[in-house]
């Protein structure tokens, strides 16, 4: 603490924003000491109460929400609402809710004309994993994708009589997870290649949500050609800010499906979903390791060599060192900070209950866990890891595997009619183009 006042000494604001943090950290690790040492405390007391100081050891944001906006129409622009739908299936999988996503599609592909696959949006070839899928909620759609509905919903300066489902209810122990990407240049994004949104109208948004107490620290995340200048005007302080690609750099694709046509996903978001995949939110044991990947762990994965352009995060505005922060404090949940059955006991329980037996209290605490534990399972089964959907190979013939194509000696029934219709249509072909040199 007095060393990061020392580093600020110059900004009294910054240095009165740490003494509440200070204040948290003490009673924090008051109230575990305590804990530990109170006569009959369980060992699933004291596993819970330390976990939830290890959450807050780095951060004191108490919830998380998601900001997803793709700018852009046009089906030659599929691959950019497959990047948005990625990030929202990974929030999703991670543990936050709809409730707290705000997701805006500038157009509906998934029932454009053209989609060889009606209702559905994929993000590779191997097309395993539908990332439209059942659950989705758009709140912005088409039209409704604009700079001043982007700019209402960081605000919250909505007209009268907007439903709460469009509005993002964020407070000052929010983390906010703000994403973008569209087609862009040198500190612009724009938006349904008609209008355009700038840094500096950003990083105003930013500004009065900061004066307005409506995040704790902020994730600026955007995917465009030039994308790092969309950060370049930002002030606002705890705003961490990466993009796709520096000054005078373009934001490549991946790879092409030929059954769709167009470029599926971009590199950046292929990428950043192949270290995101590895990252689990539940409290099982297993998922204690992953939890704690760093996003310093994540931008040092995103390598030239992979991305074909510098990701470099903009820590201007961001004080903490991002070793410390975790993925989780942006892509996850702060709801997923289960207590358990008997609560943190210790020196806050009373006489009798502190004489409980200590066996009914570990089966409580047992029981508590692996439900913990199901109900995770259940989430990661409805959001399955993505190695399958990265690395698989193209599915074409065999697409989910529903064997309803007829072949004949191993030729699909679709090229038998077209050789078919050629050679029945040759010859009237050939005699109408004899007929027409004749006739010029």
């Amino acid at each position: 603490v007095l060393d990061a006042r020392w580093r600020t000494r110059g900004d009294r604001g910054a240095e009165m924003r740490l003494l509440p943090r200070s204040r948290a950290l003490l009673s924090l690790a008051v109230a575990l000491i305590l804990a530990a040492s109170a006569p009959g405390t369980s060992a699933a007391s004291v596993a819970a109460t330390a976990a939830t100081a290890d959450f807050f050891r780095n951060s004191t944001h108490t919830n998380n929400w998601a900001i997803l906006v793709d700018t852009s129409r046009y089906w030659f622009n599929y691959r950019h609402v497959a990047n948005t739908l990625s990030f929202y299936r990974t929030v999703k999988r991670l543990g936050i809710p709809d409730s707290r996503i705000i997701l805006m599609l500038a157009d509906d592909f998934a029932c454009d004309a053209r989609n060889a696959f009606p209702g559905e949006i994929y993000g590779s070839r191997s097309r395993a994993v539908n990332l439209y899928g059942d659950d989705i909620e758009v709140d912005y759609r088409g039209y409704e994708v604009t700079p001043e509905n982007l700019l209402r919903v960081l605000t919250n300066r909505h007209p009268k009589g907007t439903p709460r489902s469009k509005r993002a209810l964020t407070d000052k122990r929010s983390n906010v997870l703000l994403y973008l990407t569209g087609h862009g240049g040198d500190e612009f994004l724009k938006f349904q290649d008609q209008r355009e949104i700038l840094s500096k109208d950003v990083a105003d948004a930013l500004h009065q949500m900061k004066r307005k107490n409506r995040y704790d620290e902020l994730l600026f995340i955007a995917e465009t050609c030039q994308a790092s200048t969309m950060a370049a005007q930002f002030y606002s302080p705890d705003v961490l800010s990466i993009g796709s690609s520096g000054k005078g750099e373009n934001s490549l694709s991946h790879h092409n499906d030929d059954a769709i046509g167009l470029s599926v996903i971009d590199r950046f978001t292929f990428y950043t979903l192949e270290f995101m995949e590895r990252v689990r939110g539940g409290a099982a044991p297993e998922d204690a390791a992953t939890a704690r990947d760093t996003v310093n762990d994540w931008f040092r994965s995103l390598t030239k060599a992979k991305v074909r352009s510098t990701a470099v995060p903009d820590v201007t505005n961001y004080a903490r060192d991002l070793k410390s922060v975790r993925v989780t404090d942006f892509f996850g949940s702060a709801a997923e900070a289960f207590p358990r059955a008997e609560g943190y006991g210790g020196a806050f329980s009373s006489r009798s209950e502190n004489e409980k037996n200590e066996k009914e209290k570990d089966e409580d605490a047992s029981t508590s866990s692996r439900l913990v534990a199901e109900t995770y399972a259940e989430a990661s089964e409805s959001y399955r890891p993505l190695e399958e959907v990265l690395f698989a190979s193209d599915p074409l013939v065999e697409r989910k595997r529903n064997g309803n194509a007829v072949s004949t000696f191993g030729i699909p029934a679709g090229r038998i009619a077209a050789y078919v219709a050629c050679v029945a249509f040759a010859p009237a072909l050939a005699a109408a183009s004899r007929a027409m040199q004749k006739h010029f």
